[in-house]
């Protein structure tokens, strides 16, 4: 019978728990689980750089660091964890557990007395391998659409004719134009911007034929193949082959109108010496016919493509909803109440214990300022300004505080007194990071 091997680099202090660890592993079957240990945070990273274990599995209690200071020195440049991380903490850690999740570990198990999470840490860490996995799958399936969108936008670009997508809703709206647009002497931004697009230009004499096959087009489906002329910015003429279709999706549902604006002004020349060229002509016709069909394949060839990248995005993009499901279970499956702030103090999400405790319903407490809701005043019963607040603290300044036993007052008009914590919360973007809320964890300690 064949074995997964699975790499675990074990970070833990205590001699006792790191054998404990050991054994709940070994005893799995179906799988190897070869164990390194280190008993210091600063050991563990150092091993996680030079060996890069399948998974870590991190006590966030350590000697030297905390574990969401191993997660934050642990982690690259980009802020993505190189190693699914795994945390084993105290029942009275759970919104440090909620915090380290935040910043990239995967999973985290209570550490009880009885030790019970052990028969569960086989199982979990399986788990995580499994999402991990996932995760670096969505990740490959993104960079593979990236890479292919920049072939066909390579391809349209060099083919020797002005390539367009336009919406279904607007006729002539354009979506994207490529920068063959610069012989009509216009920037591709200039034909984006005007809401018209290709209609725009189109010679006075030859607007009413070309708004009705666009409009045929548009209503029947069928292929677009018209030939009118456009005027340059310095107003002079030139004849061009509009060559479209509508792209449908997986689904069959029409995405839009992609087509090729072929410059045939010299074929018309060529047309209007007919009388005196006729079996010259007729042959460069023909060549002409043959180089067209054969770009008209190439688009669509890549509009097959195009198509089939767009719906393995979407299965990405799926695949994130899922996981961020995960997320939102396990926070509605804390027994603390938990609650997220924007920069005004306005309530972005909350779990159900958390309503339980308040008698609020969420649409109650979603977007509205908390404070004067459920913590207007000291225990004396005196005014407590938001501004002194240690919880505004958190997303004003960035300061983090736990620990704090103040009232909190119900929807009913009764309190209670809460053990709360605040943390800030860091949003990164364009290279900086800031503060952009906090995150409150609070639990009932009237029997305490």
């Amino acid at each position: 019978m064949s074995h997964v091997t699975v790499r675990v680099l074990l970070v833990e202090d205590d001699a006792v728990d790191r054998l404990a660890c050991r054994r709940a592993l070994a005893a799995q079957p179906g799988y190897v689980f070869e164990v390194e240990e280190a008993d210091t945070a600063r050991a563990g990273l150092q091993r996680a750089h030079a060996e890069a274990p399948d998974l870590i599995l991190l006590d966030y209690h350590l000697p030297d660091m905390d574990g969401v200071e191993f997660l934050a020195e642990l982690a690259a440049d980009g802020g993505e964890l190189p190693v699914p991380v795994m945390l084993l903490t105290g029942a009275q850690d759970i919104s440090i557990a909620v915090d380290a999740m935040r910043r990239g570990a995967r999973d985290y198990l209570i550490k009880d007395s009885a030790g019970d999470y052990l028969k569960l840490l086989p199982t979990v860490i399986q788990r995580v391998l499994r999402e991990s996995q996932a995760h670096a799958d969505k990740r490959a399936a993104v960079a593979q659409l990236h890479a292919a969108e920049a072939r066909y936008r390579s391809l349209v670009e060099q083919i020797p004719a002005i390539t367009f997508t336009a919406a279904l809703d607007v006729p002539g709206n354009l979506l994207y134009v490529s920068p063959q647009i610069q012989r009509l002497g216009f920037s591709p931004d200039e034909w984006l911007a005007n809401p018209d697009g290709v209609l725009n230009r189109i010679h006075p004499d030859d607007q009413a034929r070309v708004h009705a096959a666009f409009a045929r087009s548009y209503e029947s489906g069928e292929p677009l193949r018209c030939e009118y002329r456009l005027l340059t910015r310095d107003g002079a003429p030139r004849w061009f082959l509009d060559e479209a279709r509508v792209v449908h999706d997986a689904a069959g549902e029409p995405l839009c109108l992609q087509g090729v604006l072929i410059d045939i002004t010299e074929d018309k020349q060529r047309e209007a010496e007919l009388e005196f060229h006729g079996s010259y002509l007729e042959l460069l016709v023909a060549e002409r016919t043959g180089q067209l069909e054969k770009q008209t394949e190439m688009l669509r060839s890549a509009n097959v493509n195009l198509v089939k990248e767009i719906d393995e995005r979407w299965q990405a993009e799926r695949a994130l909803r899922a996981s961020e499901t995960r997320f939102r279970l396990l926070l509605e499956s804390a027994g603390d109440g938990i609650y997220g702030l924007d920069s005004e103090g306005r309530c972005t999400f909350v779990n159900e214990a958390a309503l339980a405790m308040l008698g609020y319903a969420r649409d109650e407490l979603l977007g509205r300022e908390t404070h004067s809701l459920i913590h207007p005043t000291h225990a004396d019963g005196s005014a407590y300004p938001a501004e002194t607040c240690p919880v505004y603290d958190a997303f004003h300044k960035g300061q983090a505080c736990q620990g704090l036993v103040e009232l909190y007052w119900r929807k009913d008009g009764s309190s209670f007194p809460a053990e709360y914590s605040a943390r800030p919360l860091h949003e990164a973007g364009q290279g900086t990071e800031h503060v952009s809320g906090a995150v409150v964890v609070f639990r009932d300690v009237t029997e305490a």
